[in-house]
């Protein structure tokens, strides 16, 4: 009996997705969990399940098994895609990254976040958390930094206004205290005067 029913996923994975980190992440994800739910077993593991079945029918229901789990490959595939594109997974996710990337949370590796949840003991769910917490903290943190900024400039911008408004009182100071100044304020008023009469006569 022929052993070489095998799917052969990985002659047939599709080419790596492109887009960015977290859609490529996606797609990756999802085949390679695809693979191990459709992987066949071998053929004395399928025998075996099947203690009374008449030796003769062995090899065409196995060929018929790995067919079947070949046909399940694609169309899971097939569906995945369509729904992305339905659903615009790749133009959502990237809209993510490229917020992320404004805010400056740049530094959370995504295949390594995928890669503990396997070897990390934690359930995908805990993992999740963690890493959206995490990148939480770090946006936080960014906003912060930015509050301050925004702090710095106000207080800089209040500092110079009293600068000039200090500058304006001593100038206004200056001249009350120059000498002549009251002086020439009451001739003017004089000469005003002087000139009122001469134009009643």
């Amino acid at each position: 009996m022929s052993t070489d029913h095998g799917m052969d996923v990985d002659d047939a994975a599709p080419q790596p997705a492109t887009g960015g980190p977290r859609f490529v992440e996606l797609k990756r994800s999802f085949v390679n969990a695809l693979k191990a739910c459709v992987e066949p077993p071998t053929a004395q593991e399928f025998i075996r399940a099947f203690p009374g079945l008449n030796p003769a029918h062995h090899e065409p229901l196995f060929d018929l098994y790995a067919k079947l789990l070949r046909n399940v490959y694609d169309n899971a595939e097939e569906e995945f895609d369509a729904i992305c594109v339905e659903e615009a997974v790749e133009a959502r996710l990237n809209a993510i990254d490229a917020l992320c990337a404004e805010r400056g949370v740049t530094d959370l590796d995504i295949a390594a976040n995928a890669s503990r949840v396997v070897y990390s003991g934690r359930s995908p769910d805990e993992v999740a958390r963690n890493t959206r917490a995490e990148a939480k903290r770090k946006e936080a943190e960014v906003l912060r930094e930015e509050a301050a900024a925004l702090e710095r400039t106000a207080q800089e911008m209040i500092e110079e206004l009293e600068a000039k408004r200090e500058a304006v009182r001593a100038a206004a100071n200056s001249l009350k205290s120059t000498p002549g100044v009251d002086a020439v304020h009451e001739a003017s008023l004089q000469w005003a005067s002087r000139a009122s009469q001469k134009a009643s006569v």
